[in-house]
């Protein structure tokens, strides 16, 4: 048998799952399920799946790419709707392409963006709690959008990062830090809501999450932009803030 090799493009609510990665129990993961549609269609265990990165348990993703190494070649269309037939309806793969053995998913990016939604109501939406989080308190979303502009650059993340995977470095280089408020209601089933976008080079374990937290304490009038500077600059021995929780959390898009 040949070894043929495909890139998929997945789309997923991670919800119900322990995030991307499978884990040594037998807890749900997307790549667990994504794996086990696979050994069907290819009627072989002989298949190799690895994402472009990792995701946390209760994280969602628009844009979660994939390199597939199959025994022997199916048509990008009926492995596509062969897939989406026997995984769950919480995960689509909404794009299959032939590619080449070298490409990775993971070192070939060239940027990956986040976004991350909340509001801050007093009273949380009853159809929200799975995919916009709720800080219920007041902000300064001036001053966050202020603090989001310190992040742009190349700087040392080890305060924001949760240890668990090794990392040859905890630098990384953010293209694009920004806060908007998105004016729309979704026939009052979700409410409008702040868009928090974030691009880069890379990120670490949580990175995106610990910075979410860092500006909602630079909101709240806890931290202030001179403290969150300093830190950037020279990096401390404690988190500015906690980890903000998963359900907010999209992976938007990978570049290549």
């Amino acid at each position: 048998m040949s070894e043929n090799f495909y890139k998929l493009e997945l789309q997923f609510n991670g919800t119900r799952y322990l995030g991307w990665q499978i884990q040594k129990d037998f807890s749900p993961t997307v790549q667990g399920e994504l794996n086990k549609a696979c050994c069907e269609i290819f009627k072989n265990k002989d298949i190799h799946t690895v994402g472009s990165g990792r995701t946390d348990t209760g994280v969602h993703s628009l844009g979660h790419i994939v390199r597939l190494k199959a025994p022997f070649k199916i048509e990008e269309r009926a492995l596509l709707k062969g897939l989406n037939s026997l995984l769950p309806k919480d995960i689509r793969v909404l794009g299959v392409e032939h590619i080449e053995k070298d490409f990775s998913a993971t070192s070939d990016a060239t940027k990956k963006e986040y976004i991350y939604l909340f509001t801050n109501n007093s009273v949380q939406g009853a159809f929200q709690k799975d995919f916009i989080t709720n800080y219920r308190f007041d902000l300064d979303i001036d001053l966050m959008k202020e603090a989001c502009k310190l992040f742009v650059g190349n700087h040392d993340f080890k305060n924001f990062y949760c240890t668990g995977s090794e990392v040859n470095s905890t630098e990384r280089e953010i293209f694009e830090c920004k806060l908007n408020f998105f004016d729309a209601q979704f026939h009052e089933i979700l409410p409008s809501h702040y868009v928090f976008k974030i691009s880069g080079n890379g990120f670490l374990k949580q990175m995106v999450r610990l910075i979410m937290g860092t500006l909602w304490e630079v909101g709240r009038g806890k931290l202030s932009i001179e403290e969150l500077e300093k830190e950037l600059c020279s990096p401390g021995k404690k988190k500015l803030g906690a980890t903000a929780p998963p359900q907010g959390l999209y992976k938007s898009k990978v570049f290549y």
